[in-house]
Parts: structure tokens; C-alpha cells; sequence
């Protein structure tokens, strides 16, 4: 019989996708929805555990946004992400939960890094200021987890996955990443005839990216193999400009008018690719293209997201 699984933040992008996979898999998820239980809260979360008594649990909740979100909001960020991923951890330890996955981020890593980044990279030197908040939260899990597993062998890691991507993404301009940003003002762009379409920062700064898919993929493959480490990389391998980003994205739409680049916003890290050799050396590697990964999003965002919000614009 297969292992009962919590994944905490199902209805969220990641969530989803691992959820939808496991299920397919036959494994016996709990259901938790975001009204069932409030994470930031130790005893309810507690109770929670006592009760339906998870095997395996999957950390994929948390506060997540795009650059100006968190810098806007670093309280918020530290404060919820940090209560959440410790809540978890705690309840974990305290209800010999067998298998813990939890869920960190790139922008855990040092400003000035040599690239791509190595695990050993992490606390080397100051974060970036405008996601500090966020980083922090998901420093001190990921630390909570290493020193239990030191401690008290513990058989909980934390990944850092590449910038995401995928079905089930937050669109909000005010609050997203870059990826969904783009996709919706240039699907916008083209909907309205506009002659241009603004992005934000230089265009200049690299980064990497995950599609959702892969990433479900290799928790899947985590859940399934012992590993021996305390926290890994799992990158998409593939590196692009936002610049460049932004004209593939302006091509798979079909869009006509300009771009503007608009240096008032900020850009943060100049360049943040991961070094993936630890996942890869143990078997794991991504399978989605990022040109492919990013038609189908286009798609998905045109066909399931962009009618239900099209009459507020």
C-alpha cells in the first residue's frame, strides 16, 4: 500500500501539478485545501497531523511573487513563509512524518555568485535586496530541516528549483513573475491593437527557468529514491536574457508592435542559473524545452485563463 501524502498548497501552481501526478501515480493524497487549514498556525497545524497522520509530506505552500510583490512586502514574505515552512517542519518531527520534501527557491542564493550556483554557495555572501524577505524565509526551513536531519536522522531535504512556470501561475500584473507577466501583456498588446508593450527593468539580467512539470517530475523521482543530501538544485538547464525572453514570447504570440524596456523598475540579480549536477548525477533530468514549455503556456493562458478575466480590462 502506498504512503499517505500531504501536499501543503495544493490549489497553488506547484501544488497542483505535483498533486495531479501523484494522483495518476495511485498515491493516497489527503485533501487539504487552503480553508481547511491555516499553516501559519502551529496548534491547528498540530491537530491536523495528530489527525490524518500524513507519511510523506510535501512543503509547496507559501507567499510567492514576482520582484516588485516582494519588495513591496518583505514583511509579509518573511513573516508567512517562515511560519509556514517551520509549522510543517515541527509537525513533521513531532508525528514521525517518514519523508518530508520541502520546497525552497533559487533566490535563496547570495547577489554575487560565481555561476552557475553551486549548493555550497548558500550563506557565502549578502542576498538581494529585493527578495531578502522571501530568501530568509526559506533559509531558515531549509536550515530547520538540515539540522534535524543531522540531529535526529531525519529523512527531510529541501530543493531549490529554477524560476517557475506553468499551468496554474498567477497572472495578477501586480503581483506575478515575469513569465505570466509577459504572457498576459502582450496577449493584451495584441488583443487591443497597441502599438507597444512595456517590461520592466533593463532586459539585460539571465535567468533560468522551470516549467511545473519537471519539477513534479523530480519530486516524484525524490519521493521514490533515498538521497543522501540536504538540499538540491533542480534547474531547467536552459539560460536567456529577459530581452530575449520577452521577443520569443512577443514571436509564439504573433504580436507586432514594440517593445519598451523601462529601467525605472528594478532588475535584481544580474545573471541566476543553477548548477544541477547533484540531481542529475542521481538520475533525474528536465524533459520540457523552454520554447515548447512557453508556446503551451502562451496556449494554456489564451484558452483557460485570459476568458475568465478579460471583461475587468
Amino acid at each position: 500500500m502506498k504512503p499517505k501524502i500531504l501536499i501543503a498548497g495544493q490549489e497553488g501552481m506547484v501544488g497542483s501539478s505535483i498533486y495531479k501526478l501523484l494522483k495518476k501515480k495511485n498515491f493516497s493524497i489527503i485533501n487539504c485545501k487552503r480553508k481547511d487549514l491555516d499553516f501559519t498556525d502551529q496548534n491547528s497545524v498540530n491537530r491536523w497531523f495528530q489527525k490524518h497522520k500524513p507519511e510523506i509530506v510535501i512543503n509547496a505552500a507559501g507567499r510567492v511573487g514576482g520582484i516588485l510583490d516582494n519588495k513591496s512586502f518583505q514583511a509579509d514574505y518573511i513573516y508567512i513563509n517562515s511560519m509556514i515552512g517551520l509549522n510543517i517542519i515541527n509537525s513533521s518531527l513531532r508525528f514521525n512524518v517518514k519523508k518530508l520534501i520541502n520546497l525552497g527557491s533559487a533566490c535563496i542564493y547570495p547577489k554575487k555568485n560565481s555561476q552557475p550556483i553551486k549548493e555550497n554557495a548558500l550563506l557565502s555572501s549578502k542576498l538581494e535586496e529585493t527578495n531578502e524577505g522571501y530568501a530568509l524565509a526559506k533559509i531558515i526551513s531549509l536550515k530547520y530541516c538540515q539540522h534535524l536531519r543531522k540531529k535526529d536522522k531525519k529523512n527531510f531535504i529541501s530543493l531549490m528549483p529554477a524560476n517557475l512556470y506553468g499551468e496554474g501561475d498567477n497572472f495578477d500584473l501586480r503581483s506575478s513573475h515575469v513569465l505570466p507577466a509577459l504572457v498576459k501583456k502582450f496577449t493584451l498588446a495584441k488583443k487591443k491593437n497597441l502599438s507597444s508593450v512595456e517590461v520592466w527593468g533593463s532586459g539585460n539580467v539571465k535567468r533560468e527557468f522551470l516549467n511545473v512539470e519537471d519539477l513534479s517530475n523530480a519530486i516524484y523521482f525524490i519521493i521514490k529514491k533515498k538521497i543522501n543530501y540536504d538540499f538540491i538544485n533542480i534547474g531547467g538547464g536552459e539560460h536567456y536574457s529577459i530581452k530575449k525572453i520577452a521577443f520569443l514570447i512577443k514571436d509564439i504570440i504573433k504580436y507586432q508592435g514594440k517593445i519598451v524596456f523601462n529601467k525605472k523598475y528594478p532588475d535584481g540579480v544580474k545573471r541566476r542559473q543553477l548548477d544541477s549536477t547533484i540531481i542529475k548525477k542521481l538520475g533525474w533530468k528536465p524533459k520540457v524545452n523552454l520554447k515548447n514549455g512557453l508556446k503551451k503556456y502562451c496556449k494554456y493562458y489564451l484558452k483557460e485563463v485570459y476568458p475568465f478575466e478579460k471583461f475587468i480590462h
